[in-house]
């Protein structure tokens, strides 16, 4: 399996593998080879994981449960177990989804859909409202792999939702919903971008553009244009050909 890919937001938030320290002794008890593999680099470790046992996995899952150990090495135990089990990690996944910690929640959606697409789109529907924003952003991630009319729906619905907003400011989430709706936009949006160029949120006009282009066939401005200049062109675009917002 290739090697699972961390969000941006998540990166930095968590080191790389680089940075880590040997893995301190402490409950759960880990035998040697498994202590091995996790302190693998990630160009290692993803190979050292194809053989694991169920021993091994049932290790993994250990860790990645055990409130004893760092946030790090817990979501690099959920993702190794995930990699080495695959779609018959689904429970263990589904229950760190339900976890209290934002961390093992985000860590579940991410390696649930690598392995099981269908249950990672379920539970993205059900973190599209977490309390976590890093955990919401990554449900968005999810489900727009797969963008029925129901879930674009559901999506739309997020861009007015209080916790969307901080102190009456726009959270980036909001441009990463337009951003993921912009690229394979339904007709009957056309509506929804033009009246999202006017959003106080400079990230979600610029977003907004890209559905306007999509669904127009229309390019406006050049490579040398900011966005700025190009959510302007747009505005008089859309007042000129009396677009409805």
């Amino acid at each position: 399996m290739k090697q699972i890919l961390f969000k941006a937001a998540v990166l930095a938030l968590i080191p790389s593998a680089a940075t880590f320290a040997a893995i301190p002794a402490g409950k759960p008890n880990l035998r040697p080879k498994v202590m091995e593999i996790l302190n693998l680099p990630p160009e290692n470790r993803s190979q050292a994981v194809l053989t694991t046992t169920e021993d091994m996995y049932k290790e993994f899952i250990s860790v990645a449960f055990a409130e004893d150990q760092s946030m790090r090495l817990r979501w690099r135990a959920l993702m190794l177990a995930a990699e080495g089990r695959r779609e018959k990690a689904t429970p263990d996944l589904l229950k760190a989804g339900a976890h209290k910690q934002w961390f093992m929640r985000n860590a579940a959606l991410v390696a649930l859909a690598e392995v099981n697409q269908g249950e990672a789109q379920k539970l993205a529907k059900k973190l599209l409202k977490d309390k976590a924003l890093v955990v919401r952003s990554a449900a968005v991630d999810v489900l727009q792999k797969n963008p029925r009319p129901e879930v674009r729906d559901l999506l739309w619905e997020e861009m007015n939702q209080k916790y969307n907003y901080r102190n009456k400011e726009s959270l980036w989430i909001r441009a990463q919903i337009v951003d993921a709706m912009a690229q394979t936009p339904a007709d009957h949006e056309l509506k929804i971008f033009n009246r999202l160029l006017n959003d106080k949120d400079t990230r979600v006009q610029a977003a907004a553009v890209g559905g306007m282009e999509k669904l127009t066939g229309v390019k406006l401005g050049d490579n040398n244009s900011t966005r700025e200049k190009l959510v302007l062109l747009w505005k008089d675009y859309a007042r000129k050909e009396k677009l409805a917002l």
